[in-house]
């Protein structure tokens, strides 16, 4: 199967989320919070699209998270910096951790 990717940082990863009280990233950030958990503050996240069709309008979505330390060497803005062109070591290195263990299997 093949993926199309990017890999994005932010500054305020739950901040974003939290924008669009109707967004997907709202709903879960709302699930997080039931179960006393939070979207980190800075996070790097890589979104995996596999497009079935020719006419793409059936998507599979994975998206990958990860909590990024204040003293982290990967850049982050409020916006989101694309880190494939910004930090592209940096991409490679979330999106290999991405893909570790990631197992999919048609049926």
């Amino acid at each position: 199967m093949e993926f199309i990717y990017d890999v994005k940082s932010f500054s305020d990863y739950a901040g974003m989320q939290a924008e669009d009280p109707a967004s997907d990233g709202a709903a879960i950030g709302r699930l997080l919070a039931r179960h006393h958990l939070e979207f980190p503050k800075k996070a790097a996240r890589v979104r995996m699209f596999y497009l079935p069709t020719a006419d793409r309008r059936t998507e599979l979505m994975i998206i990958y998270g990860e909590a990024l330390g204040n003293d982290s060497k990967v850049p982050a803005s409020k916006d989101g910096v694309q880190l494939d062109a910004a930090a592209p070591d940096s991409a490679k290195m979330i999106l290999d951790r991405a893909r570790q263990g990631l197992r999919i299997r048609r049926r």
